[in-house]
């Protein structure tokens, strides 16, 4: 009974002490239902979907930052890209790839004469001389001189490139074709392939800039055309004052035979300084050649200042011989508008076959060395020789282009397309060759075996030219032409004189004696690129 009373006390007592705690932890009654939103709560979502809002902002700037960057690095490439494939004009495009070392640049060159090459006349003779002259290529004639087209550039490595090829008469010819290797940081060049043996200012110029139509007789007379050789060649690339030039060379590739046994060694210096605004030009060179062994002869022979005829006033015939060994020396100088060039080359023929030396050669069969049909025997060596002076002038006060101890393009400076008149230029040149020697004295003869008959020839020339623009050309030249001797005088006739008026009754001049005059006057229109 007792136990069942504190039972009661203790539980009641636990009622009465948790009532208040009960109390203190009881929820509060909820509060009405607010009609206004909380501003607190408000605030806090703003501020939530402002942070958001930065957030995306930022995203887009760097996702658009990144999109700037790789469109200006896509712009870069396609900058990089165009300066590869899109040329620049040099008369025609040039491509580059400076990176991979690659270019390439057509070329081509056209050149169109028209002309008239004269009868001859003179106080001896009555119209036209006889001595096998072609009457029908004399006179009036126009021709394509020149219709080249190739293309030169640069190779991985320090290589260079050319080729070039003549159309022209409806015929396949060869111009330059070469390949050439720049050593680094050196000035030597090594080049291989076919190009003109180095022989005088006038040849190393290019027909592009020459001041007439056609290059100096010498040049002709000597046959100083284009081989197949290698060269060294070594100049001083910054001021361009000094350039060496040797090299070995065969025969011309456009000889198809395999008869190629004729060679030539040639050097060639030339010192070329600045002596305040004037450029001077200082050179030398030296040709060794041979003959082809089984054709053991050399012509020697020039046209008349143009190549609107194939007629020769001076030729030696084709003189048999092993070879021939020729010497020249060049001056010039470039001051301001005005330019002054002057040459003269000398050859010595090199072991003249007489008559009995050609007969035990071409009667011989354990040798391949043989005298063609025809070759004129001789009793000694002969020499010939021929040179010229020239000097022009600017009237639009262009200065003439020099480059690498050649004549090179002339920059116009007031263009025709630009308003202004282009380049106009006056030259004057007195040429000379000497085709005629004794090489025995034993006779007066005037013929062979004692004499060579091949002609003197002293011409005076004059040129105009305009270039309208850099890369166009016009020429007008005219020349006369004083001969003595050669072949065309030497046949002296009996009787009266026929009506072309050949030689008068009684003459007794010498044929190597005998003058008369020529006059040849051309134009030409051009364009090279």
């Amino acid at each position: 009974m007792k136990s069942k009373f504190v039972a009661a006390l203790l539980a009641g007592s636990a009622i009465t002490v948790s009532a208040p705690a009960w109390a203190q932890a009881a929820p509060p009654a909820p509060a009405p239902e607010q009609t206004e939103p909380d501003q607190s709560d408000a605030t806090a979502d703003a501020a939530i979907q402002n942070a958001q809002a930065v957030d995306d902002a930022q995203a887009k700037i760097e996702l658009l930052q990144a999109q700037v960057e790789a469109l200006q690095s896509s712009i870069e490439q396609i900058k990089t890209q165009l300066v590869k494939t899109t040329p620049s004009w040099k008369g025609a495009p040039q491509f580059d790839d400076k990176e991979s070392g690659f270019s390439f640049k057509p070329r081509g060159l056209i050149q169109y004469d028209a002309g008239y090459t004269g009868f001859p006349r003179g106080n001896e003779l009555r119209g036209t001389i006889a001595g096998g002259l072609n009457y029908a290529n004399l006179g009036w004639n126009s021709r394509a001189r020149r219709l080249n087209i190739g293309a030169d550039g640069t190779l991985p490595g320090g290589f260079r490139y050319s080729a070039e090829f003549n159309l022209a008469q409806g015929t396949v010819d060869y111009e330059d074709i070469w390949l050439a290797y720049d050593v680094k940081n050196s000035p030597l060049t090594v080049q291989a392939g076919y190009f003109y043996p180095f022989s005088s200012l006038e040849t190393m110029t290019s027909s592009k800039f020459t001041s007439f139509m056609e290059r100096a007789e010498f040049t002709d007379e000597l046959n100083e055309n284009r081989r197949l050789g290698i060269a060294f060649i070594a100049n001083d690339k910054k001021a361009d004052r000094w350039t060496f030039q040797g090299g070995i060379f065969n025969q011309a590739i456009n000889d198809t035979s395999f008869t190629r046994t004729g060679w030539e060694a040639a050097i060639r210096g030339v010192y070329s300084p600045m002596l305040g605004s004037t450029r001077l030009h200082l050179g030398a060179s030296f040709h060794h050649r041979e003959n082809t062994r089984e054709a053991l002869a050399q012509q020697y022979r020039a046209r008349p200042f143009t190549q609107l005829t194939d007629q020769r006033f001076v030729d030696t015939g084709n003189i048999a011989s092993k070879g021939d060994d020729v010497a020249g020396v060049e001056v010039a100088a470039i001051t301001k508008s005005f330019h002054f060039a002057a040459e003269g080359q000398k050859v010595w023929v090199r072991h003249a076959y007489d008559a009995a030396e050609i007969a035990a050669l071409n009667g011989q069969t354990d040798s391949n060395d043989t005298i063609p049909g025809g070759a004129v025997a001789l009793n000694g060596n002969p020499s010939f020789w021929g040179g010229y002076a020239e000097i022009g002038y600017y009237f639009t006060g262009e200065t003439r282009g020099y480059k690498t101890g050649s004549f090179n393009r002339t920059k116009v400076l007031h263009p025709f397309n630009d308003g202004g008149w282009g380049a106009l230029q006056l030259n004057a040149r007195v040429d000379y060759v000497n085709l005629s020697d004794r090489v025995d004295n034993s006779s007066s003869s005037v013929a062979p075996p004692f004499y060579v008959n091949g002609g003197k020839q002293l011409g005076f020339e004059g040129s105009l030219i305009w270039n309208p623009v850099d890369y166009v050309r016009f020429m007008a030249q005219y020349g006369h032409l004083d001969v003595t001797g050669g072949p065309r005088a030497s046949v002296s006739l009996l009787g009266p004189p026929a009506v072309l008026g050949m030689f008068p009754v009684g003459t007794t001049t010498p044929a190597n004696k005998r003058k008369y005059g020529v006059d040849t006057f051309a134009v030409r229109a051009q364009v090279d690129f």
